[in-house]
């Protein structure tokens, strides 16, 4: 939980010790990936580094008046454009796809949207797919920026979609590695630059096919154990 009284967040880079951590070069480069942005200017006070069972990322307060243009961010990814105009400037080269946990009301699945948003500091995107996800979650002071090791909302018809196994893989890896992190294993191993040469986690693995494909059109969940990470740069 973060503390109730924050020290007034600074203009300038400090804290080298935190933000040179692999963890934090690790989701900023995801960040980069996603946004075509660097991360770091946003970033003033880091409140906390999240390290391995949990998600890797990073915790921290806005630099003086970058909340405004981090939101502007999420929104022209998040939010599709209302005008033609508007979505001819909005289109980015190789920009990926970030959905909003809570949608609106407007929305007619809302509800479940809005269930995956509650456990977030504030307003809350994931990057579409069933694999590697970044997480962003911000509200007025503070930002949570962190790699999930496995995604589970896809867009497919212009709605977003729950995939069931991505949810599976997600809650007993990403969830459990900060509730109960005593289920997982966790190693890295950093090269002499302290970059991850291979971080990997091992936990539960549970899957459902619908229907099964053992050939009797039954519904199987099948359970086992599961690695997750990255191997080699």
């Amino acid at each position: 939980m973060a503390p109730s009284k924050m020290p007034r967040c600074p203009t300038g880079p400090m804290q080298p010790e935190l933000r040179l951590r692999w963890e934090v070069q690790f989701a900023a480069t995801h960040f980069q990936r996603v946004f075509n942005q660097s991360l770091y200017p946003f970033v003033g006070h880091v409140v906390q580094v999240f390290e391995p069972p949990a998600s890797p990322g990073i915790l921290f307060q806005f630099r003086d008046g970058m909340r405004e243009e981090f939101a502007k961010l999420l929104d022209k990814r998040a939010f599709p454009p209302k005008t033609l105009n508007e979505a001819i400037r909005a289109v980015v080269p190789g920009a990926k796809a970030v959905i909003p946990d809570n949608p609106g009301i407007d929305h007619r699945d809302a509800w479940w949207r809005q269930a995956a948003a509650g456990a977030a500091i504030g307003s809350s995107f994931r990057e579409e797919g069933t694999g590697t996800s970044l997480h962003i979650a911000f509200n007025k002071t503070l930002c949570d920026v962190h790699v999930d090791r496995n995604g589970f909302v896809v867009d497919r018809d212009g709605h977003a979609h729950w995939d069931l196994n991505g949810l599976l893989r997600h809650l007993t890896i990403d969830l459990a590695g900060d509730k109960a992190p005593w289920l997982l294993h966790t190693g890295v191993v950093l090269d002499r630059h302290q970059r991850p040469v291979v971080q990997a986690t091992i936990g539960p693995w549970f899957a459902v096919d619908l229907p099964s494909k053992d050939g009797n059109d039954r519904t199987a969940v099948k359970v086992g154990i599961q690695i997750t990470g990255s191997f080699g740069r």
